[in-house]
């Protein structure tokens, strides 16, 4: 039976994926694209993706400080 961690870490693998995949294309965009107007898009893309990463890894040490536990340890 899966239990909360175990779910926990499959989604955090799947968003780790998809954010490679993201950042690579978004990285070919913005080294072949000639267009500004994507250029940018893509650079607001690629600016919420790092967010998102940064809020994924730092959430639990910072949900692990305020309960006074060990969440996902």
């Amino acid at each position: 039976m899966l239990d909360l961690l175990e779910i926990a870490a499959f989604i955090k693998g799947l968003a780790v994926v998809a954010s490679v995949l993201i950042i690579s294309y978004g990285g070919f965009v913005l080294m072949t694209s000639q267009n500004p107007n994507t250029r940018n898009q893509w650079k607001e893309i690629l600016l919420g993706v790092f967010i998102g990463l940064s809020l994924l890894f730092i959430a639990p040490i910072i949900a692990g400080a305020l309960s006074g536990g060990h969440y996902c340890a």
